[in-house]
């Protein structure tokens, strides 16, 4: 029995030693996902932050909008921006990274504190990113606070240097008004608004691998693609209506996850819900493709699910599928710009989230389908090279 037990031990290790892919991935696998994790997720657990850029549009010109300012220079992961048109600051929010939020003074707010009124700065804010929106605005909040007791403790001085409390007006409480950067959209969303569509990516990902790239490497291994070519069907053929196969499977489980999210946990399908189909075909053939670039390069049949689950995995965390993408380094979005997952979500957030039309998918839908056309040609090539 023990030598069973030694002689089989032994075999396995010599079977592990002879695919370095499998190898490399025990390590390589966990290292990639908690390098991305880090860095992306580093700034909520006190390291060090991405510069949010905040405009500022003061219509007030007064002390209160003064203080205000030189208080949030002082801020040290905050770029103010200094504008004259509220219009151009919520563009800038909708329109542009690391500007999730845009803060208009309007005008008479110094004039309204002094009158003891109750004036209300104005936020405009992106919903998508609403985890980063929620610490600027404790920031303000604050700032807001400070701003009123400070005119608290003026007026108390002076109702005690005059001694005639009877004359003299409290300030106001300062404060602030959330709306919408694009005129229309929701202030607060549901969490899986984003969830579901993130996490139906990264799984289809992961399903693009079993069903492409692992049968791939199985049916080179048995002979199937061989036995099919003899009957004068051609390689590049087979893989295409392989490819073709899997990608119409990649739009129904979409589709099934997006029903599931709406009727399970209420996610909102925007405008126009049929739009949603063509950031899923845009995906669904650049998932398909990629794993025709995976099954091309696996060297065993054990390394193609360490590969492929790792490549999906960085490639969905990275794309902004599990956390907003703003999190992230600069040089990671940069990065992301490269990959089908950065797109697709922009798409899905576009339409979902931000109640944008059909039109505001082309763009996504052209890089997605383009970085497609990469994976496609570099797996073709690959695997009818392998053939020869």
């Amino acid at each position: 029995m023990l030598r069973a037990i030694w002689l089989t031990a032994q075999n396995e290790a010599r079977l592990l030693v002879k695919d370095p892919i499998v190898l490399f991935m025990l390590l390589f696998a966990p290292v990639v996902i908690i390098t991305v994790a880090g860095y992306s997720l580093g700034s909520l657990y006190g390291g060090a932050t991405n510069s949010i850029r905040l405009p500022v549009v003061n219509l007030d010109k007064g002390q209160v909008s003064d203080g205000i300012i030189r208080a949030l220079h002082k801020e040290h992961n905050l770029t103010l921006e200094m504008l004259d048109d509220p219009d151009e600051a919520r563009h800038l929010v909708s329109g542009r990274d690391r500007t999730p939020i845009a803060m208009v003074i309007p005008a008479g707010t110094s004039a309204d504190v002094a009158a003891g009124l109750q004036p209300r700065l104005i936020l405009f804010v992106d919903p998508v990113r609403r985890v980063e929106v929620n610490p600027i605005e404790l920031r303000i909040d604050e700032l807001c606070r400070r701003v009123t007791e400070q005119a608290g403790a003026a007026a108390q001085s002076q109702i005690e240097s005059f001694g005639a409390p009877q004359a003299l007006r409290l300030p106001g409480d300062l404060g602030f008004l959330e709306r919408p950067a694009i005129e229309g959209e929701a202030i607060s969303v549901n969490a899986f608004d984003q969830y579901v569509p993130g996490f139906g990516v990264t799984f289809l990902l992961i399903g693009m691998m079993l069903g492409i790239a692992l049968t791939l490497f199985d049916e080179r291994d048995w002979g199937t693609l061989k036995r099919l070519q003899a009957s004068g069907a051609p390689l590049s053929g087979l893989l295409l209506g392989k490819l073709f196969a899997r990608f119409i499977v990649g739009i129904v489980q979409m589709v099934l996850l997006l029903a599931v999210g709406w009727a399970l946990f209420g996610i909102t399908l925007g405008r126009h819900p049929l739009a949603l189909i063509i950031p899923t075909i845009g995906i669904s053939f650049a998932a398909a493709a990629l794993g025709l670039v995976v099954a091309s390069i696996a060297r065993a049949h054990d390394s193609v699910m360490p590969l492929g689950v790792t490549i999906s995995m960085a490639m969905a965390a990275i794309g902004g599928c599990w956390w907003p993408l703003d999190f992230e380094p600069g040089w990671m979005r940069e990065f992301a710009r490269w990959m089908p997952t950065t797109w697709t979500m922009q798409a899905f957030n576009d339409l979902m989230i931000r109640n944008q039309p059909p039109s505001a998918t082309l763009q996504p839908l052209a890089a997605t389908l383009g970085i497609g056309m990469i994976f496609l040609c570099a797996g073709l090539i690959r695997f009818v090279s392998l053939d020869d």
